[in-house]
């Protein structure tokens, strides 16, 4: 109850900062949607949120990403080796303008921070854990990404109808904890098909590059 409200509290924090720091003359608050996020085949979301700008210069935007697994259904029948699979995404971005004076486009720089959580439990694979390895029945897994990104965007509006497309690089961090049933030492052999084995296959904190890209579909409220 409390993880489906924190999207709710967030935007209200947005409405309640905007009328604190003065609204823009041209757009009180801009509702939007980022339609390629619902076709991740892994992770997909129903990402809706709110931007709201402070000045001529400034904007904040804040997101959150509802979990879809539809696209994965059509796919593969749903199966996959996550059981029980939630997650959700939350974004919160401040936006700074770098050409504003065009009433049509609007380029930007920005950093967004995302957390995402994810919970799932898998069953009759490998744990390497003090390098040792070890194969357990099931194991609720727990696994935590934060991401810091910085960006480039551009807004294309179209009356009260806005593109937002930006690309950016970050560092992500990925925390993954184990809860094992039936752990036994067990001899591993890697597999030789596997390009990208999984990560969860350990426990532990690490970091890798961030890729952010996409593209947000806005309507302005006036």
């Amino acid at each position: 109850m409390k993880k489906a409200a924190f999207p709710f509290v967030l935007l209200t924090l947005l409405l309640v900062s905007g009328s604190a720091f003065g609204q823009s003359p041209e757009e009180k608050i801009r509702l939007h949607i980022a339609p390629f996020n619902f076709f991740d085949p892994v992770t997909g979301v129903l990402q809706v949120g709110a931007q709201k700008n402070f000045s001529q210069r400034f904007a904040l935007s804040l997101d959150h990403g509802f979990r879809m697994q539809t696209f994965r259904k059509l796919l593969s029948d749903g199966e996959s080796d996550r059981k029980n699979y939630k997650y959700s995404k939350t974004k919160a971005e401040l936006k700074y303008f770098v050409g504003k004076g065009n009433p049509v486009t609007s380029s930007y720089l920005s950093m967004e921070a995302m957390y995402f959580p994810q919970s799932y439990r898998k069953e009759n694979a490998y744990l390497i854990r003090n390098e040792q390895h070890y194969r357990y029945t099931t194991s609720q897994i727990d696994r935590t990404v934060w991401v810091t990104s910085l960006k480039y965007g551009i807004e294309v509006r179209f009356s009260s109808f806005v593109l937002d497309h930006f690309f950016g690089l970050g560092l992500r961090r990925l925390s993954i904890a184990h809860q094992p049933s039936d752990l036994q030492e067990a001899e591993f052999y890697e597999e030789t098909d596997v390009w990208f084995p999984p990560l969860d296959r350990n426990e532990g904190v690490f970091y890798r590059p961030h890729v952010a890209m996409g593209l947000k579909v806005g309507y302005i409220l006036k």
